[in-house]
């Protein structure tokens, strides 16, 4: 008995540092997007959302389309951006897809499909910093790694990331204040966009127990071999934590903007 619940344990925190940590920063950072645009559509209608949306829409839409890709879903039909329909439905964009029910490899593409604009929206926030403000990256790198040298918790690793963001776009001059600016328009659209729609759910659902079956097999194989996975387990959550944070960090910072905006205007 002490063994089965060891590996229900053991499936249940695989489980947790994976799909769990995806699952909450989704929530919070729909959550954060929702008070963001009803503050947005209460200060300037329907426009200050596509003004919004212009970058982030297409980025989340390629991010399910990639996944579909990469597992071989087969998209059927696919809107990048459609700020005139979406006025309507509130749809911006959206990609239809359809997979093989027997095919395990599709079942499992279906869970990251949905999920993707999480993943894909956070590389691309990475990037727009490293390409538009390399001195704002750098300034950032640094502050987590000195953080990481020190703790593994998220939350500080989190606050020393958004501090040497903002030391470093402080230290910015001249062209790069313009740089600096455009980056964060672009960082903002993105990271407003990154949460997971109810259909974007309802898609990954059919690979979900495919996930919790691997956590399954990976307890048990790692309980056969006398492994102790804790503290992969724990560095694999704070990764994605300290990864998905980005996004939610940028998230807050669109909301504090867009309250500062409608008290202006």
């Amino acid at each position: 008995m002490k063994t089965i619940f060891r590996f229900l344990g053991r499936t249940a925190t695989a489980f947790l540092a994976t799909v769990g940590v995806l699952a909450a920063f989704g929530l919070l950072i729909g959550l954060m997007e929702q008070r963001t645009q009803r503050l947005l559509l209460s200060a300037f209608g329907w426009m200050g959302v596509v003004v919004t949306g212009l970058v982030g829409t297409p980025v989340h839409e390629l991010g399910h389309y990639l996944g579909c890709r990469i597992f071989g879903l087969r998209v059927t039909e696919m809107a990048l951006f459609r700020p005139v329909a979406g006025r309507i439905d509130g749809v911006l964009g959206y990609v239809g897809f359809t997979y093989d029910t027997g095919s395990v490899w599709q079942r499992l593409g279906c869970f990251f499909a949905g999920v993707a604009p999480l993943l894909f929206g956070t590389a691309v926030i990475l990037l727009l910093v490293w390409l538009l403000t390399p001195e704002v990256y750098r300034s950032a790198s640094g502050a987590v790694s000195t953080a990481l040298r020190k703790t593994r918790n998220p939350l500080r690793v989190a606050a020393a990331a958004a501090g040497g963001y903002l030391r470093g776009f402080g230290s910015l001059r001249g062209f790069g204040v313009v740089r600096g600016m455009l980056s964060l328009y672009l960082i903002c659209s993105v990271s407003m966009h990154m949460s997971l729609s109810m259909a974007d759910l309802q898609g990954a659902s059919a690979g979900v127990l495919l996930i919790l079956l691997a956590c399954g097999l990976f307890s048990a194989v790692t309980m056969l071999v006398r492994i102790d996975v804790r503290k992969a387990l724990a560095r694999t959550a704070s990764v994605l934590s300290l990864l998905l944070g980005t996004g939610l960090l940028f998230c807050l910072l669109c909301a504090g903007l867009s309250y500062l905006m409608t008290r202006i205007f």
